[in-house]
């Protein structure tokens, strides 16, 4: 054996080792989390494993990163969700309906978005089971989203354009609106990333942007029934979701006897104005003042408040609620999802690009072998239609592979990372050399 051998060797037993030391440190997490719900009579879910969340998460995975934030937050409130769902039915007849001001924030930002609270609601096994992760398995969930979104930019699925910018920050994929008064969501079949001959293919995006769910002239304003903006982003550096209350007092707009209930007309601070009674279509905001409040500025001003920490909340909504917030009927189950968990991409070697297939073009059926049947023909052919958010996972079994359990490129690295940290390396400093590992490649 040569030295160079020898060498890769100890970087991959090194690799194998600190991942160990951030396995262990987030089976701690969840065995203290598990704990303190035990005390509380709430039992846990039993935790999805890295290939069962990213079937959780495909469907979202691509989406702005304000917007997966309010998905989440939302997931917490599934029971609001179905409320709002048919509100928004009720709504399309009588305009003059309001958001129950007992529904959370991120229920009511959600209602800018009714394509994505219809798949919600239509859907509720996966809104539970996602929130069930978010309480249980936030990081977990948001490394899930990175590993998918490593693989989307490798393929070219998705890539800066005129609507969305990918930017690439600490070794994270970062998706934001072009725009800072709408998002354009990307439509995209979440199966090209667990179903084995789906034909990888580039992101569209859905004929009509949404307006921006904080933005004041948006269609249901949080403010207009919080009483203050509602706002949510994702921390990628410490894996956490943010979402609530973001200090908004240095807006003025100009009010042209806009109250329902009062007199004034003038310039008045945004977090002044009683929303529940203003006439929003008599109030000018100018666009200028409000627009230089980008994502990071928002994210910022909502992370200053502890209380806005999602983990925190829902980890209060399981211990103080416990079914208050479920749909009867319809209590997630994670062996749902593990049921539609699939090898699919995993096996395939991590950096080959497959050419993408005209349109109405079957793919030929792979030649049988003595012990496997004929590969399905790839899904290049979708019935047309009005495009609907995402889709249900597929039921079909697990396939263990031979060789045991092997983490994707981003958790194992996101592991390795902090091993490497508690061994006293890295940032943190000390005596021991940083050794850099491939990123975010797939298993062999």
């Amino acid at each position: 054996m040569t030295g160079n051998d020898l060498l890769k060797v100890g970087a991959a037993a090194l690799t194998l080792l600190f991942a160990g030391f951030g396995s262990a440190h987030t089976a701690l997490a969840q065995e203290q989390v598990a704990a303190a719900d035990a005390s509380a009579g709430v039992t846990a879910p039993e935790p999805l494993s890295a290939d069962e969340m990213e079937v959780l998460v495909a469907r979202i995975a691509l989406y702005p990163d304000e917007l997966i934030a309010v998905i989440t937050a939302a997931a917490l409130y599934p029971l609001q969700i179905v409320e709002a769902a048919r509100f928004l039915e009720r709504y399309e007849k009588d305009k003059g309906l309001k958001p129950k001001e007992s529904w959370d924030g991120s229920v009511v930002s959600l209602l800018n978005y009714p394509d994505i609270v219809k798949m919600m609601s239509d859907d509720l096994e996966w809104t539970q089971a996602l929130g069930d992760a978010i309480a249980y398995q936030q990081k977990d969930v948001l490394v899930a989203i990175q590993q998918l979104r490593d693989e989307a930019v490798a393929k070219g699925v998705i890539k800066t354009d005129d609507k969305i910018q990918v930017v690439k920050e600490n070794d994270n994929f970062v998706i934001k609106s072009a725009s800072p008064e709408v998002i354009y969501v990307p439509q995209y079949p979440p199966q090209m990333f667990y179903e084995p001959d789906y034909v990888w293919e580039p992101i569209r995006y859905y004929p009509d942007p949404y307006p921006y769910y904080w933005y004041p002239t948006a269609t249901f304003f949080a403010g207009m029934v919080t009483g203050a903006v509602w706002g949510a982003a994702v921390d990628w550096n410490d894996w956490g979701v943010w979402g609530g209350r973001w200090d908004g007092n240095d807006i003025d707009i100009d009010c042209n006897n806009c109250f329902n209930n009062r007199d004034f007309n003038g310039k008045i601070n945004f977090n002044d104005v009683d929303w529940k009674n203003i006439d929003r279509d008599k109030i000018n905001i100018d666009r200028n003042q409000f627009n230089k409040f980008d994502q990071n500025n928002i994210k910022n001003r909502i992370e200053k408040n502890g209380d806005n920490a999602i983990r925190d909340r829902a980890r209060d909504i399981k211990k103080n609620d416990k079914l208050a917030n479920r749909v009867p009927g319809k209590t997630a189950v994670t062996r749902d999802i593990r049921k539609s968990t699939l090898d699919g991409l995993k096996a395939k070697p991590a950096n080959v690009t497959r050419p993408a297939k005209p349109a109405n073009i079957q793919k030929p059926a792979a030649k049988p072998t003595a012990n496997r049947p004929a590969a399905k023909p790839a899904k290049v052919n979708r019935p047309a239609g009005k495009p609907k958010p995402a889709a249900r996972v597929d039921n079909r079994p697990k396939k263990p592979s031979g060789l045991g359990k092997v983490d994707r490129g981003k958790a194992t690295k996101v592991s390795s990372n902090r091993g490497h940290q508690s061994m006293g390396g890295g940032s943190r400093g000390g005596g021991h050399k940083q050794i850099k590992r491939p990123s975010g490649g797939r298993r062999r």
